[in-house]
């Protein structure tokens, strides 16, 4: 068990890289290595690493430069593309007289978004005796990272869903989390929402809305750089009293599409997961989520209990502390890095 025990977490994505390395100390869980990294507009294309030899050199010096200490060991968890990944809840009652897996396969066909002999289908039982939990991913996708990987040098323990590292981040560990909860990560290149229950993952969305596509609207309005509207965004964002609340209307129509999306997902959950309790939190991560105001706007156009997730709560920062601005988009990379301290019944 130690090399997994030395392993750490790699969150891929195609605007940020970030490595993220713990050790156990006694009782707590010690972080003791991060980085991050932005990653050229050109290396990724729909998913897939089209430039292998870079996205291998950036990995390298992600991990070469890590504040804290020294990342020595092979082992990586790493991440799949969000925007190519499939995770479901299905009802699955197994039959003892029939051969499990065989139900399990028949019944992903009516759920999963891909022909099934191009995908990489994983499943796990969930806290439910009629319900099973599926994942998949398309084989071009994961060999793609697969080689990315071995290039660099590293052998990865697992490459996982990114909204499954996401809700082990923010959940503490052996917590039981009975009523439903929806996550948005807000990242600068999508957005992700997460219905979490039951220590599972009924559903989960990739919406078209970004941190990035903000900034832009918000450069195009005004006619200034993208640096500038970046500045504007994170310190007026949805506050109606700065800068006349010219931000806040730039900003709103967006963030409109945004809330229409929160009860779309959080109607399709009440019509087709009976006997569950209805969504009534919301919680935060992601780098975007901090933009100003935007908690108290959610949760007015939502009708949801909104806070920030906490991407920490499983962590002890002692010597090393992560910077208070990029905590919310580390949480990904907190949960791949969290994977292999968890008991085997929790995600």
């Amino acid at each position: 068990m130690n090399w997994k025990k030395k392993s750490f977490g790699l969150d891929i994505s195609e605007s940020v890289f970030r490595v993220i390395q713990l050790k156990k100390s006694g009782s707590k869980i010690k972080l003791i290595s991060y980085n991050s990294l932005p990653v050229p507009k050109d290396i990724f294309l729909d998913g897939k690493i089209v430039k292998i030899d870079q996205a291998v050199n950036l990995v390298k010096k992600l991990i070469r430069e890590a504040k804290g200490r020294k990342i020595s060991t092979k082992f990586v968890t790493a991440c799949l593309a969000e925007n190519k990944t499939f995770i479901k809840l299905i009802n699955l009652e197994l039959s003892p007289h029939e051969d499990a897996l065989k139900q399990i396969i028949e019944e992903s066909k009516k759920h999963i978004p891909y022909p099934l002999e191009d995908v990489y289908l994983d499943w796990q039982k969930a806290n439910t005796p009629e319900h099973i939990l599926i994942g998949a991913c398309p084989k071009d996708i994961v060999e793609n990272c697969q080689d990315m990987l071995a290039k660099a040098g590293l052998i990865p323990l697992a490459l996982e869903i990114e909204a499954v590292a996401i809700v082990r981040s923010l959940f503490r560990n052996k917590q039981k989390v009975e009523n439903p909860v929806m996550i948005i990560d807000l990242g600068a290149n999508r957005t992700g929402l997460i219905v979490y229950l039951n220590n599972t993952i009924p559903f989960t969305l990739s919406l078209n809305f970004s941190g990035d596509y903000l900034t832009k609207k918000i450069a195009e309005k005004l006619k200034i750089t993208l640096t500038e509207a970046e500045q504007a965004k994170r310190i007026c964002g949805l506050d109606k009293n700065k800068a006349d609340g010219v931000i806040f209307e730039i900003l709103k129509p967006e963030f409109e599409i945004l809330s229409q999306r929160i009860r779309e997902a959080k109607y399709f959950y009440h019509e087709h997961f009976h006997g569950f309790n209805d969504i009534n939190e919301l919680l935060l991560t992601g780098g975007g989520s901090q933009i100003p105001h935007l908690k108290e706007y959610l949760a007015e156009q939502s009708n949801l209990e909104v806070e920030h997730g906490d991407p920490t709560v499983n962590i002890w920062q002692h010597t090393l502390i992560l910077p208070k601005n990029e905590i919310y988009s580390f949480a990904t990379a907190i949960g791949l890095a969290l994977r292999n301290f968890f008991t085997p019944d929790r995600l």
